[in-house]
């Protein structure tokens, strides 16, 4: 644990291995630091310094010799408390930038992505959880997506969406539904920020799209194992107003929350 500290403070490896090896020892010297570590001592003496203008380490003389001890372990939260104020104040930095930064990337940014793969489609879905507090309109055959996608990553991908406050109403296939009580993620009540409508019958489809943003990410099935997303206004209102039409021609599904809601409370 501490070793994960002190890594996330920028202490070299090196350094952080003779800091733990003083808190071991209490005294040492840099030979005997040197032989017990296995390291070169000019070595040693470097990663001393770091940690003596860290404020970990202080030098001592005893006996005309040089000597090396920790120095009061609270100057780790110290410095901890010094890091978290730095990032704060990158963080209050970023925000002024952002906008910026997201115009040029939307002006080099391509306006279409292919993936490939499990993996590949994964990533292009996960894009949408950059965004929050959103509206998003899917047409899902459900079944495939869980073919192509996984269950357990696509109720990981449901607690993220649903912390996220991203809203989604969605269009299945009536072939293509599932039950839910088999995938409890899936469920419609307030909590899980979702509406789910059943299309026409014999109105089917194998592959999906997600409507989120500007963006629309089209989903194959498993057995071709691609996507790609279009980065566009006009295609996304175009996407949009196609929904529309068809969202009040879809009927709504019947789900018993005790099938559901428990779920509710891994989110």
């Amino acid at each position: 644990m501490l070793q994960d500290i002190l890594k996330n403070l920028n202490v070299p490896e090196t350094a952080s291995r003779i800091y733990l090896r003083l808190l071991e020892t209490g005294i040492s010297s840099a030979r005997q630091l040197a032989e017990n570590l296995n390291l070169p001592r000019p070595s040693v003496y470097d990663n001393l310094k770091i940690l003596i203008n860290l404020g970990l380490v202080t030098e001592i003389d005893q006996e005309n010799k040089k000597l090396f001890r920790v120095d009061d372990v609270k100057n780790i939260s110290h410095l901890v408390q010094e890091r978290i104020s730095d990032l704060q104040k990158q963080k209050s930095k970023l925000k002024e930038v952002i906008p910026k930064l997201k115009a040029q990337a939307d002006f080099l940014e391509p306006k279409i992505k292919f993936y490939s793969g499990q993996e590949g489609v994964r990533r292009a879905i996960n894009d949408i959880l950059w965004y929050e507090n959103i509206n998003t309109l899917c047409i899902w055959p459900i079944s495939e997506m869980i073919d192509m996608l996984g269950t357990e990553w696509l109720a990981e991908h449901n607690r993220k969406r649903i912390r996220k406050k991203i809203y989604l109403q969605t269009i299945w296939p009536q072939d293509k539904a599932v039950k839910f009580k088999q995938y409890p993620f899936l469920g419609v009540t307030s909590g899980f920020l979702r509406k789910i409508r059943l299309a026409p019958e014999g109105m089917t489809w194998n592959m999906g799209y997600w409507l989120y943003a500007d963006k629309v990410a089209f989903i194959s099935s498993r057995k071709e194992s691609f996507g790609f997303t279009v980065h566009s206004r006009d295609f996304a209102e175009l996407i949009k107003s196609q929904f529309e039409l068809v969202w009040p021609l879809c009927k709504k599904i019947k789900v018993n929350s005790k099938d559901t809601d428990a779920f509710l409370k891994t989110v």
